[in-house]
């Protein structure tokens, strides 16, 4: 079987090229790959649910850096529904909440982007709206996929693997070589 061509994602900021990789789903690797339709195009009920998840980024995030000292900016733009970045001398966050891809649906893409120390991770969620508690789970994997990448090297994007090659992989780790294959028994 051919090796699939990597498929760079939508990813809103241009400095940096992000690859989809492996354990994404279906709908989520097309729909990455998708432009959005803009937010002058957007409808009454779509502009609803990008405001609530930019409401509840802007909470997220104010719970997450309470007390931290960053400085927190708010940026217009006309291609997100919500574009926010929070900078402080350790670390930085950046949030897009982009339009829905078609319509007739209200599903969105909310991007975080966590830059440390030259490492850099990258995190989405494809969904209608998000809680605070959606927006905090998608900050916490941006800061878990944080991975050094040199100047021009692309970020990979992975999914979850399911969890039966979890267990797989687990038993096959834990179980030493001696007892992963018995001997067969002696011919008589």
């Amino acid at each position: 079987m051919p090796e699939a061509k990597p498929r760079p994602a939508n990813f809103p900021e241009r400095e940096i090229t992000v690859i989809l990789g492996p354990n994404i789903n279906q709908v989520a690797h097309k729909s990455l790959g998708r432009f959005p339709i803009g937010t002058y195009e957007m409808s009454f009920a779509q502009q609803e649910k990008g405001k609530q998840t930019s409401d509840a980024a802007k909470a997220a995030l104010n719970a997450l850096l309470k007390g931290k000292g960053a400085a927190i900016t708010i940026e217009e733009s006309r291609d997100y529904v919500f574009v926010m970045s929070a900078v402080a001398p350790e670390y930085t966050w950046k949030i897009w909440v982009t339009p829905p891809f078609e319509l007739t649906q209200s599903a969105h893409v909310l991007w975080v982007k966590y830059t440390e120390d030259g490492k850099t991770g990258i995190a989405f969620r494809l969904n209608n709206a998000f809680s605070i508690d959606d927006v905090l789970g998608v900050f916490k994997t941006a800061q878990k996929n944080a991975v050094p990448l040199a100047a021009d090297e692309a970020f990979i994007l992975k999914g979850n693997p399911p969890p039966r090659f979890l267990k797989k992989g687990a038993a096959a780790a834990e179980t030493p070589a001696s007892e992963a294959a018995p001997e067969a028994p002696a011919a008589g």
